[in-house]
């Protein structure tokens, strides 16, 4: 046995030993939380957002706006920038409407945290009305929705009184504010009249409170174990938390973990101390210093999502160099750092599958990876139709896309269309909403002429030639940038 072998086949039973001995999870890969997610733009809204939209559990199918710490179409235009800065541009937003309360202290620097590119978002007046967002949400959503409310109650006061059984849709209303008894705190001195209404109709209530007690305050520690997290949520949040303004207010020690608690609450209740208000209305806070100790861990525990979040053998997905061929190492830790571990690990399972690496394959990953990216969703979630059709090389494209979707021939989610002329082009279908992803033609126009040199230096599907197509797919697969290589027609 040679040395590499040895490492092998330690490193595979150290894999193989993991996935026993590592705790059983065994789910179904879908979300446990189908969210409507509505704030009013301050920074631990955006840190609410950061966590739930990267944590795999937590499906937000939408986010509205609310008046508070910004005006609705400001903070609208500051969510989609948030939203598109991590190409979820299918996440849909709505605007809510103004009730002129009076401006809180915070929205002078609440309007200059950097959510993302505003200039490319869309402009308030093109956002649809908050309450009939939320109201096409509900109708169309077949599990029960979790309202997470992390500013004032507006939206879904105007839903209620428009249609008080829309509020049959909705499992659980989750409010961040102040307090809950007696009720106080700008979330609800912001429209008191729709607190009082929610909370009076019905609806199961859990109203989420910061212990002045023991109080978790957002540290520099705190904001380096964020960016100690390896995805583009931690980063955004620790970006943000140190930089003006809010640097100055983290070196302060000023900011806490106020609407970030109602994450923490979804994912660990157990932390908190909760009394019955009434029969539909709940009240809750961290219980001791000892679970506000442990939020802290909890709030990079959410940013980091469970290790077998995509998997369904293996507790984590394992990286390692031993495990990989000689020419894959290299590329490794540079590709995950670049196109993240969802995509590796949908590269490397379509290429065992696909019996060599690819061009085509990979291709087919960086697509359905783009496409669960835009609509921010989990695998076997998506209809495909690919324009591959059935002939190598551009039908291998259809392996990366079923790795990359989930969007198996087993599960039925694909289908290949019958067409004259292949080509890479799929369309995507998520909850009656379709984009097309197409690769860009200078793309294409490159992988054509490198394969066509390979045939003249190597002859045909020879051995070198394979040889020379494996080196061509992992320079693609580091260089292509999922972002950049396709052209995006939304509707079609």
């Amino acid at each position: 046995m040679t040395i590499r072998q040895c490492f092998f086949c330690r490193g595979l039973l150290a894999v193989i030993l993991s996935a026993f001995l590592a705790p059983c999870h065994a789910h179904s890969g879908k979300a446990r939380f189908h969210a409507v997610v509505d704030t009013d733009g301050a920074a631990d809204d955006l840190r609410t957002l950061c966590m739930l939209l990267g944590n795999r559990e937590v499906e937000v199918l939408a986010v509205t706006t609310s008046e508070g710490a910004l005006l609705p179409d400001s903070a609208a235009v500051r969510v989609r920038a948030l939203l598109d800065s991590f190409y979820h541009e299918g996440v849909p937003v709505g605007a809510g409407r103004a009730v002129n309360a009076p401006a809180p202290a915070w929205r002078a620097h609440s309007g200059t945290v950097d959510w993302g590119d505003a200039a490319t978002a869309t402009s308030g007046a093109g956002f649809p009305a908050a309450s009939a967002l939320i109201a096409e949400t509900l109708g169309e959503e077949e599990e029960k929705v979790v309202f997470i409310a992390l500013g004032a109650l507006t939206n879904l006061y105007d839903v209620l009184r428009e249609n008080p059984a829309s509020g049959d849709r909705i499992d659980r209303i989750v409010w961040y504010n102040s307090r809950a008894e007696p009720l106080s705190g700008a979330n609800f001195e912001t429209d008191s009249v729709a607190a009082r209404y929610v909370l009076a109709s019905g609806v199961p209530v859990t109203v989420v409170s910061a212990n002045p007690a023991c109080p978790v305050v957002v540290t520099p520690a705190l904001i380096d174990s964020v960016a100690a997290v390896p995805n583009v949520y931690a980063r955004k949040i620790a970006a943000t938390h140190r930089t003006p303004p809010l640097a100055k207010l983290v070196g302060e020690r000023h900011l806490e973990a106020w609407d970030d608690l109602v994450a923490v609450y979804l994912f660990a209740p157990e932390l908190f101390s909760i009394r019955e208000l009434n029969g539909t209305v709940r009240a809750c806070e961290l219980s001791d210093k000892s679970a506000a100790a442990e939020a802290q861990t909890r709030l990079t525990a959410i940013l980091r999502g469970k290790p077998d979040s995509e998997s369904r053998v293996f507790y984590g997905f394992p990286v390692g160099g031993a495990l990989y061929a000689a020419d894959v190492v290299p590329i490794i830790d540079s590709a995950v750092a670049r196109h993240g571990l969802s995509e590796w690990r949908a590269g490397v399972l379509t290429n065992e599958l696909h019996g060599h690496l690819g061009i085509y394959a990979t291709i087919g990953v960086k697509m359905g990876i783009r496409a669960r990216e835009y609509f921010n969703i989990g695998v076997d979630d998506i209809l495909v139709t690919t324009y591959a059709g059935h002939k190598p090389p551009v039908s291998c494209m259809n392996d990366g896309l079923q790795v990359g979707t989930g969007a198996s021939v087993g599960h039925g989610l694909i289908t290949v269309a019958e067409i004259d002329t292949p080509r890479p082009e799929a369309r995507f279908t998520f909850k009656d909403k379709t984009i097309r992803l197409v690769l860009k033609p200078r793309y294409a126009d490159r992988i054509r002429r490198d394969v066509k040199r390979g045939i003249e230096l190597y002859g045909d599907l020879t051995e070198p030639y394979w040889q020379y197509v494996r080196a061509l797919a992992l320079r693609y697969w580091l260089d292509f940038d999922r972002h950049e290589i396709f052209d995006m027609y939304v509707g079609d």
